[in-house]
């Protein structure tokens, strides 16, 4: 029996597809990943950071950090890998060095993040008196000075389109600023001041990395403040009508939620004024809440998600400022594969994962990455 005319174009549109999906944004696409942020991102920028900022090692530096994949600290502020990690292995990279890695091989991408890093600058969070932790230049601003310093090593004999298929990941950035403003006694209603800054210093490195050149940028959001364990245990309140019904403060996610519906505007524009160049929206938010929603399809403990699996104090949230993770005392939860939250102010392994999935395949990134086309 002959397909019908409808079964064929079907089966045409269908290969179409599956060739935009796999040519599009295949394996071997994208020969390079360059990476800004903060601790979401970083592989190992604050551990070798040149002074010292901080007497002895850092936290992080010690185990159970690193012991899901590495088996020892990295440098990354979670358990295993990040999402940049998971993004690198599916577009078949190896890792993205950090670039105080000197002798590094850079030419598969390199890594600018910083954990801790702000989308402002140390000297104007400083003029505000606030307290910045910890006090050195990685901001955004920072960042993208490296850059500017290493693209003629980056760009070496390749004329124009040096940045043609080098995937460029912009965050995320905020979460720094809110918990430096917060951290410094201030309420949220004053840190909201702050939302449109920090939203204009990151469309400003979108269009600083467009005028150098990259052609596809993934901009991040910024996750839900409200539903992360310091947050919770700094701002709790017996008053019930403060938290929804994932458990988080309602207060904490207005930051958050600012700041994406602002920058989600601020790409619309950018995208209108550079249609030669790809921006990538790609989410935290929604997938964390989707995660405190429906923890089993996502494989997580349903019992334990707004707690951190490497913390102290128990219950509600295991968390304690005296207490973090990496201190010799501190011991991590026997399965942090079923854990969403890592040391309070960090996701899992098994979580970024996920974030990844998302960015990927989507839904959480728009367009998903390995649905680019070239």
């Amino acid at each position: 029996k002959q397909p019908s005319m409808r079964t064929a174009f079907l089966l045409l549109f269908n290969l179409a597809c599956l060739r935009g999906a796999y040519s599009g944004g295949g394996r071997s696409r994208f020969t390079s990943i360059i990476s800004f942020g903060d601790s979401y991102a970083d592989t190992g920028n604050l551990v070798m950071w040149p002074e010292p900022f901080f007497p002895g090692p850092l936290p992080f530096e010690n185990l159970p950090y690193g012991q899901t994949f590495f088996g020892h600290p990295t440098g990354r502020v979670t358990d295993g890998r990040l999402v940049l990690d998971f993004i690198a292995e599916a577009l078949g990279l190896p890792f993205v060095p950090p670039y105080l890695a000197k002798g590094s091989n850079f030419s598969a991408g390199v890594n600018f993040a910083v954990a801790g890093a702000p989308a402002l600058t140390l000297t104007y969070l400083q003029g505000q008196n606030l307290t910045v932790n910890p006090p050195i230049n990685s901001s955004l601003h920072d960042q993208l000075e490296w850059f500017q310093k290493l693209k003629p090593s980056l760009c070496k004999g390749q004329g124009a389109d040096c940045f043609g298929s080098s995937l460029f990941i912009m965050g995320e950035f905020g979460s720094n600023d809110y918990r430096n403003i917060l951290m410094s006694n201030r309420t949220v209603e004053q840190a909201l001041v702050y939302v449109p800054l920090i939203v204009d210093s990151i469309s400003r490195g979108v269009e600083r990395l467009i005028q150098q050149g990259a052609k596809y940028i993934v901009v991040a959001d910024v996750f839900p403040t409200g539903c992360i364990p310091p947050i919770l245990t700094m701002l709790a309140s017996p008053n019930k009508v403060k938290y929804d019904r994932h458990g988080c403060l309602k207060s904490g996610n207005r930051l958050g939620r600012y700041q994406n519906s602002l920058l989600r505007q601020w790409i619309k524009l950018l995208r209108h004024e550079y249609p030669h160049t790809k921006i990538i929206t790609a989410e935290y938010y929604r997938p964390v809440l989707a995660f405190l929603d429906m923890p089993g399809h996502f494989g997580l403990n349903s019992s334990t998600t707004l707690l951190a699996c490497c913390g102290a104090g128990g219950p509600p949230y295991n968390y304690d400022f005296n207490a973090g993770c990496g201190l010799p005392s501190v011991k991590a939860c026997a399965d942090p594969s079923r854990a969403l939250q890592w040391d309070g102010f960090h996701l899992t392994e098994s979580a970024y994962r996920a974030v990844a999935d998302g960015w990927l395949h989507g839904p959480y990134a728009d367009p998903p990455i390995m649905h680019v086309e070239f």
